[in-house]
């Protein structure tokens, strides 16, 4: 049977609430929007999965951070990097692993859009900066999902991309009848995101759409052109998307301070490879 756009985000939904993504997941998910949580409360639940507690302990005290002294203690790594941080990078990571360890490529991609969303944040003084950089790692998880649930579909879609050298949006909703923000979108609505993530997750390629969360929308959608620039990893084709000038300017970033953020960043790459290496 054809697939229609209802059928595309019913499997979606059904693949986020499914048990083949650790229980733990929903868990800190619903524990993060609970106001009544603390800190303790969500380390007590990541310190029952060896694994996870690892990961997130590797991440606070990587040079990605550079948080002064050593960082031993689940609690404190969630109050130094905030629920929603957390969170995104649970689900994120997770969601990497379990159903999109073929994408090595569009993993490394995602790595630097999110070291390059960190670094431009810090540069324009935007707050919360560790959650900004999750908005960076989590951009292209619609691509993920699709390349999972329809791994034919989407590869026809990359192929016919890099045949004809568009962006990979085109093809996906020519092969497919959406586009990865649109699934972006059903992920977001699903686990609950804050407009922080769950805009530039959906408008990265459009920032002038977005309402609450103009800034960091508009840091995602020139750290991913950046990233594409700089040829970290590979996104599903080989274009380079148009650049928003009125999102440029927004930032207010002069031409020395990219220059500043990609040497930056390349050093941060290199560290954050490791730290954030899918199975790791």
């Amino acid at each position: 049977m054809p697939l229609t756009e209802a059928k595309i985000e019913a499997k979606v939904i059904e693949l986020v609430n499914l048990p083949t993504l650790p229980g733990i997941l929903k868990k800190i998910s619903k524990m993060t929007e609970n106001r009544e949580s603390n800190a303790a409360d969500v380390a007590e639940i990541i310190s029952a999965d060896q694994v996870l507690s690892a990961k997130v302990l590797r991440l606070v005290n990587s040079p990605v951070y550079g948080f002064p002294g050593r960082i031993s203690s689940i609690t404190h790594a969630v109050v130094l990097l905030g629920f929603n941080v957390v969170k995104g990078m649970v689900l994120g990571t997770a969601v990497f692993n379990s159903i999109g360890s073929h994408g090595q490529g569009l993993w490394e991609h995602s790595l630097g859009c999110a070291i390059l969303s960190r670094r431009i944040a810090k540069e324009i003084d935007l707050h919360d900066v560790e959650e900004v950089m999750i908005a960076g790692l989590l951009h292209d998880l619609g691509k993920v999902v699709l390349s999972y649930l329809f791994p034919k579909d989407y590869e026809r879609a990359v192929a016919m991309a890099q045949m004809r050298h568009c962006h990979i949006s085109e093809t996906e909703r020519e092969e497919l009848g959406v586009d990865h923000p649109r699934v972006s979108r059903w992920l977001a609505d699903e686990w609950h995101f804050p407009d922080r993530l769950s805009e530039p997750l959906i408008y990265h390629h459009m920032p002038e759409r977005a309402r609450r969360s103009q800034e960091v929308t508009d840091v995602v959608h020139i750290a991913d052109i950046l990233t594409r620039g700089m040829g970290y990893g590979y996104p599903g084709d080989s274009t380079m998307p148009l650049l928003d000038h009125e999102s440029f300017h927004r930032l207010g970033l002069s031409f020395d301070q990219i220059d500043r953020i990609l040497a930056d960043a390349e050093m941060e790459f290199l560290a954050g490879a490791d730290v954030f290496a899918m199975g790791a």
